[in-house]
């Protein structure tokens, strides 16, 4: 692994390690997911990215959470769309439960949850200069911002996407 994939998975297991505090500061019923790539079947090789978290709403079941800590960057959160996105949707559709990426905000006391198909309907499809890899640019307006157990209650408000949207940017 080059220095920069090293950077990448240290500033990653941090995202992770911070949502897994504020989860069970929170409280919250939830399943953190083992990363290992010995503990993920071999059915799924390169096509399917694991979530970091599974965590149990009442109302709504269970969801699956990847952690994102990257930064807010010219006024967009980020997300791969080979990567991450399409892999994170390929899991969702095979595994029948909801993907969600919670982005960590300035503190780890704040994060901002979008649904992986919210994040196909809003989400712009942009391309990286130097590695002309296409990313979501996703801004916080298009998140539900979760400080505390009761607001997860906002992410009701994360609507279906339309057909047409959903289609375009995955086909």
């Amino acid at each position: 692994m080059d220095s920069y994939n090293k950077k990448l998975a240290t500033k990653g297991a941090a995202g992770e390690k911070a949502l897994n505090k504020w989860l069970k500061k929170q409280k919250l019923p939830y399943v953190p997911i083992g990363q290992s790539q010995d503990s993920f079947s071999s059915l799924f090789p390169g096509a399917v990215k694991r979530p970091d978290f599974f965590l149990l709403l009442q109302s709504l079941g269970m969801i699956a959470i990847d952690a994102k800590n990257y930064k807010y960057s010219g006024g967009v959160f980020t997300l791969n769309l080979e990567l991450e996105l399409r892999k994170m949707i390929a899991f969702e559709r095979l595994f029948r439960i909801p993907v969600w990426f919670a982005y960590m905000g300035e503190d780890s006391n704040e994060w901002y949850w979008i649904s992986g198909l919210q994040a196909i309907e809003v989400g712009e499809v942009r391309e990286n200069s130097k590695t002309k890899e296409s990313f979501i640019a996703i801004k916080k307006s298009q998140c539900a911002k979760i400080s505390s157990a009761n607001d997860l209650g906002l992410l009701f408000s994360q609507t279906l996407p339309s057909s047409n949207k959903i289609a375009k940017t995955m086909g």
